[in-house]
């Protein structure tokens, strides 16, 4: 056994995030991976992977887990470089030697088959061939359906008819999960927010809000609920209102925010309003004592980008403080910035520690409170 860890890549403005569970299992969310040398990402992901994954019996990395929340670049980036796609049983030579890592359960929204997505990166269309490669599979009821390497899961409902004869395998706002990979976990869930089906199937839907938004629970030494964690992909503020609204305090509470759309305006209203949202502000209220929120984006800067958006910034900072507002790019310098490693405890989210072997390049980030009530927003 061991800890269970969440960690965030320094990606620039993209999403990385890798969940070990205290069994050793990985789940991914979304990638945003590009060669090392890369002038806007200063770390190598893919090997830090290599380092991180299991390996099974025939030594081949695998994750459990890979949860594409949307069909974005910046969210599926370098998949077809990194990851396996095909049958398991044609892993090659070749495949071994470039160490691609194969991936025993997708998750994905309906989105990328739909007929409004005809605009797809070269990447999301690799994720999307290997999404549909499985879903034939659960569709002709292949044998091999649900063997590591074609399992799928699709998260959120949608009235196209591609997708009628797979609804063993889909997954719906409002559940709770905590079948990973074929195994039932008894110390970890995820609690499903988003996407809700308006978005999936509206004709002028954003992409963005139909990424799937998660809560990650984790049980410590017979804590429940000693760790949690959201992860909303690039949602906007009308689908956090919609959620806040169709919500309980227990599953909007959390411990760690991903900032959404890379630390992006779009969280908290219009681009051109600068007054937060209602639904935004009671989110931000959920968070627990000693809160952090992690901005996966590029260096923050007072000037007109957006993403990441310095005015979005000091709304997260005015509700966890500048030592618990993380930006990735900038963790511990931008110049070399490294993962931001936190370890589930039961008493929330702390810093792994440095002298760790098993992680010697995390960061230490500062925890300067104790957990208990949430703040109040502002």
């Amino acid at each position: 056994m061991t800890d269970a860890s969440v960690t965030f890549y320094p990606v620039g403005n993209g999403d990385t995030t890798l969940t070990r569970l205290t069994d050793g299992w990985t789940i991914m969310i979304d990638c945003n991976i590009r060669a090392s040398d890369s002038d806007e990402q200063h770390y190598d992901v893919y090997e830090h992977l290599l380092d991180h994954v299991s390996k099974d019996d025939d030594a081949r990395p695998y994750i459990n887990v890979f949860v594409l929340t949307h069909p974005d670049q910046d969210h599926c980036r370098g998949f077809q470089s990194v990851f396996y796609t095909g049958p398991p049983s044609e892993y090659s030579e070749e495949d071994e030697k470039n160490e691609l890592i194969v991936i025993n359960e997708l998750w994905t929204t309906p989105r990328p088959f739909s007929d409004l997505e005809d605009d797809l990166s070269e990447h999301a269309e690799v994720f999307k061939d290997e999404a549909e490669r499985r879903m034939e599979l659960h569709k002709s009821g292949d044998p091999t359906c649900n063997d590591p390497g074609n399992r799928l899961r699709i998260i959120g409902s949608t009235d196209s008819d591609d997708l009628q004869d797979l609804k063993d395998i889909v997954l719906y706002p409002g559940q709770e999960v905590n079948e990973i990979d074929g195994d039932t976990k008894d110390d970890f869930s995820f609690f499903i927010h988003a996407p809700f089906k308006a978005d999936i199937d509206s004709d002028d839907g954003e992409r963005n809000n139909t990424s799937i938004v998660l809560q990650a629970r984790f049980a410590v030494d017979d804590v429940t609920d000693a760790c949690l964690a959201i992860f909303g992909g690039d949602a906007n503020y009308r689908v956090w209102e919609r959620i806040v609204e169709e919500s309980d305090d227990d599953t909007l509470a959390w411990d760690l925010l991903l900032a959404p759309h890379h630390c992006s305006w779009t969280f908290f209203n219009e681009n051109d309003v600068s007054e937060p949202n209602e639904g935004s502000k009671k989110l931000l209220e959920k968070g627990r004592e000693g809160a952090r929120i992690i901005a996966s984006c590029k260096p923050i800067k007072d000037d007109d980008d957006n993403p990441p958006s310095d005015e979005a910034r000091q709304e997260y900072v005015d509700v966890v403080g500048e030592e618990q507002f993380l930006v990735t790019s900038e963790t511990p310098s931008e110049d070399a910035p490294e993962p931001i490693v936190l370890v589930m405890t039961a008493n929330g989210p702390r810093p792994k520690d440095s002298s760790s072997t098993e992680d010697a390049a995390a960061v230490v980030v500062p925890i300067n409170v104790l957990r208990g009530s949430r703040p109040t927003y502002g």
